[in-house]
């Protein structure tokens, strides 16, 4: 057998491989030292190396060369192995980001339910993907997903699958499934349904719930999602084999149907009580009791009398928080919160409940812009009365140690924010929901062309043509007309006090991008599909000509381009009285 070099003797700067193009290692990411970051040619590589104490040197090989061939945006890259008398390693690509575990610190008590579903949602799709092939991930858990613009990536995709057992110098203990434990690991892709389960209620709750048995210390609601859906959850999340969700996309889809339309659950207090009587009893308890335990249960339920005004029902029933909602009409006009680490978020306006005729209403539109529909927004919303600046964003950035998006040397400050991607500005709104404890996202679509119209049908909130000191845009009569972005509302309000609806910036939107209104929601909400290739951008810019900034005008871009023309403006959620989804 060849004498391999130890691992433990590797050292920073060390160069490994072959002599005439050397990986030069830069630092160890273990605590073993088997596992470094290293550069090639100036590009950044993951580097396992082999342990003789924890498999066969063929089974590395081949698990190597096998997961080699995995391709998905929420893994990384793994390439073949490097192998010859003395060095034997894995090589993969590097993923930037912080890790799950740093980033679900910022939310101790549970991250916001589009935060969580942006976090998940590829990362289901991918392994649904890959446990069709027979192939898995083997050691998902907080340090080996990271998060790259609000999505979670998974990191050394199957590199442990040719270890006889996976320790926990390989994997947070925490997220071991049952099978981990026993005498003969057996590894298999539902192994992996149960890691992202937790992983999902980690987000869901807070890191710390995985401290606790979740046989009994998972809460029974959210406040976020129905009743059916979190008993889904808690089904999905028990540790037989036979509970595991078939289907991870499944699981997020159900979620993303409570984003603003949660089902109206029927428990009860009195029924959750019971459930936590029964969850929170022991095992032993619940053998010695048998079947009169859930019978007499039961028969409470059913024969209970009546209570007279005078007695008390002595059912212990959880103390629950009861939030008084502000009527609509009792918010102020303008608001511009304060931010946890100081200064505002952007300067919002309220927009009141509407109905609209939505799409090309003047006959000289695109196919996308059709058919014409009528659209309700039975809930008020705020959004920002200004594209987010540099400033703004700026202020994010650097409190998040993102790089700053260049401003193609015209100006930072008051200019709105520009070169920045669908997920940097999902990123950002993120952020303010962190910071001011509400709820902001991008625009749907609906409320943006609602926004931009402000009750007119014309092209323009002000008219079919274009008009000087209405609009920045290639020839709209301005002094940046195709030359530049003008600083925010530099150009006239429309009548519900925003300004550059109409160019300045193209602006993203939350929506995914169909070809037409075939389909489209007739009341407010996020009109997502399975196959979200592309987001949409709206309102024209100071690029484009005076047709591309009109209120019907829709077109669509991937969501990681970026471009000196392209920038966004937020909405902040009003919470609702009436029982409706918050985002709804």
């Amino acid at each position: 057998m060849n004498d391999f070099y130890d691992p433990q003797k590797l050292k920073i700067g060390q160069h490994v491989g072959v002599e005439l193009d050397p990986y030069v290692l830069n630092y160890p990411v273990d605590s073993t030292k088997t596992t470094w970051v290293a550069d090639q040619g100036g590009r950044p590589f993951v580097l396992r190396f082999f342990q003789p104490k924890k498999g066969k040197i063929e089974d590395f090989l081949q698990n190597a060369r096998k997961y080699a061939s995995v391709k998905h945006p929420a893994i990384t890259p793994n390439y073949p192995p490097f192998y010859s008398n003395l060095w034997v390693f894995s090589c993969s690509a590097v993923c930037g980001g912080e890790n799950l575990y740093s980033f679900l610190g910022k939310y101790p008590d549970g991250a916001p339910l589009n935060v969580v579903i942006g976090l998940f949602d590829n990362m289901a799709k991918a392994l649904d993907q890959v446990h069709k092939n027979g192939l898995f991930h083997g050691h998902l858990d907080l340090n080996s997903i990271h998060v790259v613009n609000g999505l979670g990536i998974m990191t050394g995709f199957g590199s442990h699958n040719w270890m006889k057992r996976i320790e926990e110098s390989e994997m947070d203990k925490r997220l071991f499934p049952p099978e981990y434990s026993k005498k003969e690991q057996k590894r298999a892709p539902n192994s992996d349904s149960f890691a992202f389960m937790k992983l999902l209620m980690a987000a869901l709750l807070g890191e710390s719930i995985l401290d606790k048995d979740f046989a009994t210390s998972l809460p029974d609601t959210h406040p976020n999602l129905s009743d059916a859906t979190w008993s889904r959850l808690l089904k999905w999340s028990r540790e037989s084999e036979r509970h595991r969700p078939k289907s991870l996309t499944e699981v997020i889809q159900m979620l993303r149907a409570n984003l603003y339309k949660p089902e109206a659950g029927p428990s009860s207090n009195t029924k959750r009580a019971i459930k936590r009587y029964i969850r929170n009893t022991s095992s032993k308890t619940m053998i010695i009791a048998g079947g009169s335990l859930a019978s007499g249960l039961i028969a409470a339920v059913i024969l209970w009398p009546e209570p007279r005004q005078e007695e008390i029902v002595n059912i212990p029933v959880p103390e629950q928080k009861i939030e008084i909602q502000t009527p609509f009409e009792a918010l102020p006009q303008t608001l511009e919160e304060p931010l946890i680490s100081g200064g505002t978020a952007p300067k919002i306006e309220k927009i009141p409940p509407a109905t609209f005729m939505m799409g090309d209403q003047n006959k000289i539109g695109d196919d996308n812009e059709k058919p014409v529909h009528e659209v309700d927004i039975p809930n008020g919303f705020f959004i920002s009365k200004y594209e987010v600046t540099f400033e703004q964003y700026d202020r994010f950035a650097k409190a998040t140690g993102r790089e700053l998006p260049p401003d193609n040397g015209w100006g930072r400050g008051q200019r709105p924010v520009i070169n920045v991607s669908w997920y940097d500005a999902k990123a950002y709104t993120a952020w303010l929901s962190e910071q001011t404890n509400e709820e902001y996202r991008l625009p749907t679509e609906i409320e943006w062309e609602y926004s931009a119209r402000a009750d007119s049908s014309t092209a323009f909130w002000y008219g079919n043509n274009v008009k000087p000191g209405y609009s920045v845009c290639d020839s709209c009569g301005s002094q940046w007309d195709g030359v530049s972005t003008a600083p925010v509302g530099s150009q006239a309000s429309n009548p519900l006090g925003l300004f550059d609806m109409h160019g300045n910036v193209a602006e993203w939107v939350e929506d995914c991008y169909h070809d037409s209104y075939e389909g489209a929601p007739s009341k407010n909400q996020v009109w997502l599909s399975d196959q979200c290739d592309s987001r949409v951008l709206r309102g024209g810019s100071w690029f484009d000509i005076p047709r591309v900034g009109r209120s019907a005008t829709r077109y669509r871009a991937e969501p990681t381009l970026k471009a000196s023309n392209w920038g966004f403006r937020v909405v902040r959620i009003i919470q609702q009285s009436n029982g409706l989804a918050k985002s709804e």
